[in-house]
């Protein structure tokens, strides 16, 4: 039988200052009757278990690091590498574990910030409601896009042939173009109605505010949207054409236009993707407005879309 004094300092020794103070609440410093002694040697036994099966608790299976008891597992470095464009010649074994030290350091990141209480601020509520939204939606669109298979042949020799600028007829459109934040009055732009060059776009431009950067551009019509590309197949040449470009706008004059060439194959495989982006994008947005159509949403005065204008 351990001698309560032998259990005590089993308990010191272990590190655990908490649990000695509640042994004495429990037991006295020298002991107590019979059937509490036996309770109290089952119950530091039972302790001092548990917490040496915590500190031999090794990494193992699929579980591939333990961060202050905190298990990482192989899933969770798979995710993170299937996010990653991954090169040929990059050493796979060399690249699992430089992520894996990248998650142990993030993980120790999230230990510091949860000792500081940052888990409890407003921000974080919002922006985790906001990630888990986001992540539940795209999960979503993984579980439609499962559903769409890729289109017949039918369908992808007819798209090839609707577009021919992103094939037969595919372009590398090199450009002298003027760059520029779009105003917020985007019905001043309606001066560069008047320009035919591009010096006259530059003070066109300069007219109302606008120092644009002039620079050289290069388009493929190919990896264009098909209007876009449409409108700058019709533009006349030399004549200065308005295009959108990310969050920018350009003024551009084409100088110079060299013909794509596609293998068929290619061709074949970018329809199909094409035709099958397209369909799904329908699809979500025929759930959308299925969703839309049975739910109850009330605005803040103020708050709520403007009403289409009624049909004429």
């Amino acid at each position: 039988m351990i001698s309560f004094q032998r259990q005590h300092a089993v308990i010191r020794t272990l590190g655990l200052p908490h649990l000695a103070r509640e042994w004495r609440n429990d037991f006295g410093d020298l002991g107590g009757s019979g059937v509490n002694r036996r309770t109290g040697e089952f119950k530091v036994i039972a302790m001092a278990l548990l917490l040496l099966a915590g500190c031999q608790k090794t990494p193992k299976g699929q579980v591939i690091a333990i961060v202050n008891g905190d298990e990482i597992s192989i899933e969770q470095l798979s995710a993170e590498i299937r996010d990653i464009a991954v090169p040929d010649s990059m050493d796979r074994t060399q690249l699992r574990k430089a992520i894996l030290q990248g998650l142990i350091d993030r993980h120790l990141e999230v230990e510091e910030a949860r000792k500081r209480g940052l888990d409890k601020t407003p921000e974080f509520v919002l922006l985790k409601k906001r990630n888990e939204e986001e992540l539940l939606a795209s999960l979503l669109g993984e579980k439609v896009a499962a559903t769409v298979p890729m289109p017949v042949d039918t369908e992808i020799r007819d798209y090839i042939y609707a577009n021919p600028l992103q094939f037969a007829r595919r372009q590398r459109l090199f450009m002298d173009q003027l760059a520029f934040a779009p105003p917020k009055n985007r019905a001043s732009l309606s001066v560069l109605a008047d320009a035919h060059s591009m010096d006259e776009a530059v003070a066109a431009l300069q007219s109302i505010g606008i120092v644009p950067a002039r620079g050289q551009g290069v388009i493929d019509t190919g990896q264009t949207e098909p209007g876009v590309a449409r409108q700058l197949d019709e533009a006349p040449e030399g004549e200065p054409i308005l295009l959108p470009q990310g969050d920018r706008l350009i003024v551009g004059v084409i100088t110079r236009r060299e013909p794509i060439a596609m293998p068929p194959a290619e061709s074949r495989l970018a329809a199909g993707l094409a035709v099958r982006g397209a369909t799904l994008l329908r699809e979500s947005q025929a759930q959308v407005a299925a969703a839309r159509s049975t739910a109850k949403i009330s605005y803040e005065p103020g708050y709520e879309p403007e009403k289409a204008p009624a049909a004429k």
